[in-house]
C-alpha cells in the first residue's frame, strides 16, 4: 500500500524538515542587516518549532490510526 497513513506521516515530516533547512540556510546565506547577530537564536527557534511540529504529526497520525481501528501506528515496546 503506498497512500496509507504511515506514508502520509513520512512526508508530512519530511516536508518539515526541508522547510526548516530552507529556513536556517536562508537564515544563515543571507546576512542580516543589523548590528545584533540574531542567527543563533533564529535558528534554535526553528529547530524547537520543527522539533514540535513533528511531535505533533506522530501524535495526530497516531491518534487517527487508534480511531480508525487499526491499533497504534508504531509499535510499542514491551
Amino acid at each position: 500500500m503506498c497512500f496509507s497513513l504511515g506514508w502520509l506521516v513520512q512526508i508530512l515530516v519530511w516536508a518539515v524538515v526541508i522547510c526548516a533547512l530552507v529556513a536556517i540556510l536562508r537564515i544563515w546565506v543571507l546576512p542580516m542587516l543589523g548590528t545584533v547577530d540574531s542567527r543563533i537564536p533564529a535558528t534554535i527557534n526553528i529547530l524547537i518549532w520543527a522539533v514540535v511540529c513533528i511531535f505533533v504529526i506522530y501524535v495526530v497520525a497516531d491518534l487517527l490510526f487508534c480511531a480508525i481501528g487499526g491499533g497504534p501506528l508504531f509499535p510499542r515496546l514491551r
